[in-house]
Protein backbone atom coordinates (compact mmCIF):
# COMPACT_ATOMS: atom_id res chain seq x y z
CA UNK A 1 0.00 0.00 0.00
CA UNK A 2 0.87 3.41 -0.58
CA UNK A 3 1.23 5.45 2.75
CA UNK A 4 0.62 9.64 3.29
CA UNK A 5 3.89 10.44 3.91
CA UNK A 6 3.21 13.76 1.45
CA UNK A 7 0.43 16.03 2.05
CA UNK A 8 -2.89 14.92 0.57
CA UNK A 9 -4.26 16.79 -2.69
CA UNK A 10 -7.37 18.99 -2.93
CA UNK A 11 -10.85 18.09 -2.89
CA UNK A 12 -12.23 19.30 -5.72
CA UNK A 13 -15.37 20.71 -4.52
CA UNK A 14 -15.79 23.18 -7.78
CA UNK A 15 -17.52 22.27 -11.04
CA UNK A 16 -14.71 21.21 -13.99
CA UNK A 17 -15.39 19.48 -17.35
CA UNK A 18 -13.99 16.09 -15.70
CA UNK A 19 -16.94 16.28 -12.85
CA UNK A 20 -19.29 13.80 -13.37
CA UNK A 21 -23.07 15.13 -12.32
CA UNK A 22 -24.96 11.96 -12.50
CA UNK A 23 -25.29 9.48 -10.01
CA UNK A 24 -23.59 6.58 -9.84
CA UNK A 25 -24.79 3.01 -9.72
CA UNK A 26 -22.72 0.71 -7.66
CA UNK A 27 -23.71 -2.88 -7.66
CA UNK A 28 -25.31 -2.17 -3.77
CA UNK A 29 -28.37 -0.63 -2.48
CA UNK A 30 -28.52 1.84 0.73
CA UNK A 31 -31.88 1.79 2.87
CA UNK A 32 -33.24 5.15 3.46
CA UNK A 33 -30.72 6.09 6.44
CA UNK A 34 -28.15 4.99 4.49
CA UNK A 35 -29.12 7.48 2.17
CA UNK A 36 -29.67 10.01 4.19
CA UNK A 37 -25.72 9.02 5.70
CA UNK A 38 -24.45 9.65 2.15
CA UNK A 39 -26.38 13.01 2.29
CA UNK A 40 -24.81 14.60 5.37
CA UNK A 41 -21.01 13.10 4.18
CA UNK A 42 -21.56 15.17 0.40
CA UNK A 43 -23.05 18.22 2.54
CA UNK A 44 -20.73 18.28 5.77
CA UNK A 45 -16.87 18.25 6.46
CA UNK A 46 -17.21 15.86 9.51
CA UNK A 47 -19.78 13.45 9.93
CA UNK A 48 -20.10 10.64 13.15
CA UNK A 49 -21.32 7.75 12.22
CA UNK A 50 -22.35 4.74 15.16
CA UNK A 51 -24.53 1.99 15.32
CA UNK A 52 -24.22 -1.86 16.32
CA UNK A 53 -22.47 -4.65 14.23
CA UNK A 54 -23.80 -4.78 11.23
CA UNK A 55 -25.30 -1.45 10.39
CA UNK A 56 -23.97 -0.81 7.34
CA UNK A 57 -21.24 1.96 8.62
CA UNK A 58 -18.52 0.93 6.72
CA UNK A 59 -20.28 0.40 3.76
CA UNK A 60 -22.11 4.14 3.14
CA UNK A 61 -19.06 5.56 4.36
CA UNK A 62 -17.00 3.37 1.54
CA UNK A 63 -20.07 4.08 -1.19
CA UNK A 64 -19.98 7.72 -0.16
CA UNK A 65 -15.99 8.25 -0.62
CA UNK A 66 -16.01 6.30 -3.86
CA UNK A 67 -18.57 9.57 -5.09
CA UNK A 68 -16.48 11.69 -4.68
CA UNK A 69 -13.48 9.91 -6.29
CA UNK A 70 -15.38 8.68 -9.36
CA UNK A 71 -16.96 12.44 -9.82
CA UNK A 72 -13.59 13.44 -9.63
CA UNK A 73 -14.17 16.03 -6.28
CA UNK A 74 -10.70 14.57 -4.19
CA UNK A 75 -7.66 12.26 -6.07
CA UNK A 76 -7.55 9.69 -2.53
CA UNK A 77 -9.32 8.09 -0.32
CA UNK A 78 -7.44 7.53 3.51
CA UNK A 79 -8.13 5.27 5.58
CA UNK A 80 -7.35 4.72 9.27
CA UNK A 81 -8.22 3.22 12.43
CA UNK A 82 -7.11 2.49 15.56
CA UNK A 83 -3.78 0.01 15.93
CA UNK A 84 -5.53 -2.08 18.70
CA UNK A 85 -6.99 -5.25 17.71
CA UNK A 86 -8.71 -7.71 20.21
CA UNK A 87 -5.92 -6.60 22.59
CA UNK A 88 -3.35 -6.32 19.99
CA UNK A 89 -1.83 -3.81 18.69
CA UNK A 90 0.03 -3.03 15.33
CA UNK A 91 3.35 -3.89 17.06
CA UNK A 92 2.27 -7.67 17.14
CA UNK A 93 1.76 -8.05 13.94
CA UNK A 94 4.14 -9.30 12.23
CA UNK A 95 6.27 -8.68 8.82
CA UNK A 96 6.86 -4.53 7.11
CA UNK A 97 4.80 -1.63 7.57
CA UNK A 98 3.00 -2.78 4.79
CA UNK A 99 2.26 -6.07 5.89
CA UNK A 100 1.22 -4.73 9.04
CA UNK A 101 -1.07 -2.45 7.71
CA UNK A 102 -2.74 -4.59 5.26
CA UNK A 103 -5.43 -5.98 7.71
CA UNK A 104 -6.58 -2.45 8.78
CA UNK A 105 -7.66 -1.17 5.33
CA UNK A 106 -8.82 -4.51 4.32
CA UNK A 107 -12.98 -3.38 6.04
CA UNK A 108 -12.72 -0.89 3.44
CA UNK A 109 -11.40 -3.09 0.00
CA UNK A 110 -14.18 -5.63 0.87
CA UNK A 111 -16.71 -3.16 1.46
CA UNK A 112 -15.45 -1.12 -2.31
CA UNK A 113 -15.47 -4.90 -3.75
CA UNK A 114 -19.43 -4.97 -2.95
CA UNK A 115 -19.64 -1.42 -4.82
CA UNK A 116 -17.79 -2.53 -7.92
CA UNK A 117 -15.76 -5.36 -9.82
CA UNK A 118 -12.48 -5.76 -7.37
CA UNK A 119 -10.18 -5.63 -10.25
CA UNK A 120 -11.52 -1.72 -10.26
CA UNK A 121 -10.37 -1.26 -6.63
CA UNK A 122 -7.20 -2.97 -7.16
CA UNK A 123 -6.21 -0.48 -9.90
CA UNK A 124 -7.39 2.34 -7.28
CA UNK A 125 -4.96 0.71 -4.71
CA UNK A 126 -2.12 0.36 -7.25
CA UNK A 127 -2.18 3.99 -8.91
CA UNK A 128 -2.71 5.26 -5.46
CA UNK A 129 -5.98 6.53 -4.94
CA UNK A 130 -6.95 4.02 -1.72
CA UNK A 131 -4.40 4.93 0.62
CA UNK A 132 -3.69 3.94 4.83
CA UNK A 133 -2.66 5.52 6.92
CA UNK A 134 -1.57 4.76 10.40
CA UNK A 135 -2.68 7.65 13.33
CA UNK A 136 1.13 7.96 14.06
CA UNK A 137 1.96 9.40 11.07
CA UNK A 138 -1.61 11.91 10.73
CA UNK A 139 0.98 14.79 12.55
CA UNK A 140 1.56 17.26 10.10
CA UNK A 141 -1.06 16.01 7.54
CA UNK A 142 -3.22 18.23 5.84
CA UNK A 143 -6.63 16.11 4.87
CA UNK A 144 -8.42 17.70 1.33
CA UNK A 145 -9.34 14.90 0.59
CA UNK A 146 -11.59 12.08 2.15
CA UNK A 147 -10.84 10.67 5.05
CA UNK A 148 -12.03 7.49 6.61
CA UNK A 149 -11.50 6.88 10.28
CA UNK A 150 -12.62 3.59 11.26
CA UNK A 151 -12.78 1.83 15.03
CA UNK A 152 -13.19 4.93 16.86
CA UNK A 153 -14.26 3.08 20.00
CA UNK A 154 -10.50 1.76 20.15
CA UNK A 155 -9.02 5.21 20.13
CA UNK A 156 -8.06 7.67 22.42
CA UNK A 157 -9.39 11.55 22.64
CA UNK A 158 -5.86 12.52 22.18
CA UNK A 159 -5.82 10.56 18.84
CA UNK A 160 -9.18 11.82 17.80
CA UNK A 161 -8.42 15.21 18.15
CA UNK A 162 -5.03 14.97 16.22
CA UNK A 163 -6.87 13.49 13.19
CA UNK A 164 -9.99 15.75 12.95
CA UNK A 165 -7.52 18.94 13.23
CA UNK A 166 -5.68 17.70 10.33
CA UNK A 167 -9.03 19.07 8.45
CA UNK A 168 -7.92 21.01 5.35
CA UNK A 169 -10.64 23.74 3.92
CA UNK A 170 -12.15 21.11 1.27
CA UNK A 171 -11.42 18.13 3.37
CA UNK A 172 -14.07 15.09 4.33
CA UNK A 173 -13.44 13.01 8.03
CA UNK A 174 -16.22 10.47 8.01
CA UNK A 175 -15.92 9.15 12.00
CA UNK A 176 -17.42 5.61 12.15
CA UNK A 177 -17.47 3.37 15.87
CA UNK A 178 -19.68 1.88 18.08
CA UNK A 179 -18.87 1.88 22.14
CA UNK A 180 -20.56 -1.49 22.54
CA UNK A 181 -17.25 -2.77 20.23
CA UNK A 182 -14.49 -0.85 22.32
CA UNK A 183 -11.26 -3.05 23.33
CA UNK A 184 -9.73 0.31 25.48
CA UNK A 185 -10.51 0.99 28.80
CA UNK A 186 -11.22 4.39 28.50
CA UNK A 187 -14.70 5.49 29.12
CA UNK A 188 -13.81 8.56 27.61
CA UNK A 189 -12.66 7.74 24.13
CA UNK A 190 -12.05 9.03 20.61
CA UNK A 191 -15.38 8.43 19.62
CA UNK A 192 -17.16 9.65 23.19
CA UNK A 193 -15.16 12.78 22.16
CA UNK A 194 -16.51 12.89 18.45
CA UNK A 195 -19.94 12.36 19.53
CA UNK A 196 -19.03 15.32 22.04
CA UNK A 197 -18.46 17.48 19.30
CA UNK A 198 -21.21 16.69 17.17
CA UNK A 199 -23.09 17.83 19.96
CA UNK A 200 -21.25 20.78 20.87
CA UNK A 201 -21.52 22.01 17.00
CA UNK A 202 -24.46 20.65 15.85
CA UNK A 203 -24.43 22.70 12.83
CA UNK A 204 -21.21 21.58 11.29
CA UNK A 205 -20.69 18.48 12.86
CA UNK A 206 -23.07 15.72 12.00
CA UNK A 207 -23.59 12.42 14.48
CA UNK A 208 -25.89 9.38 12.41
CA UNK A 209 -27.02 6.52 14.45
CA UNK A 210 -27.35 3.29 12.21
CA UNK A 211 -30.13 0.88 13.30
CA UNK A 212 -31.05 -1.48 10.58
CA UNK A 213 -28.81 -4.63 10.77
CA UNK A 214 -27.78 -6.15 7.88
CA UNK A 215 -26.51 -9.68 8.95
CA UNK A 216 -28.14 -12.46 10.32
CA UNK A 217 -31.10 -11.76 12.37
CA UNK A 218 -29.16 -13.71 15.02
CA UNK A 219 -26.45 -10.91 14.83
CA UNK A 220 -29.16 -8.79 16.59
CA UNK A 221 -30.40 -11.61 19.00
CA UNK A 222 -26.91 -11.88 20.27
CA UNK A 223 -26.13 -8.15 20.66
CA UNK A 224 -29.21 -7.67 22.42
CA UNK A 225 -28.68 -10.26 24.96
CA UNK A 226 -25.21 -9.32 25.30
CA UNK A 227 -25.74 -5.54 25.71
CA UNK A 228 -29.32 -5.23 27.30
Amino acid sequence: FVYCSVHTSPLYMKETNRERKNDIKYKVTLNEEQKETKRLIRENQIVVVTGRAGCGKSLVSAVAALDFLNKKECEKIFVTRATVEVGQSLGFLPGSLDEKFNPYIEALVDNLNKCQDGAKTSQMINDGKIVGCTIQFIRGKTIDDVLIVEEAQNMTKHQMLAILTRLGKTGKIIVNGDNEQKDINDDFNGLSYAIELAKKFPEEIKWVKLKENHRSDLVGKILDYEYK
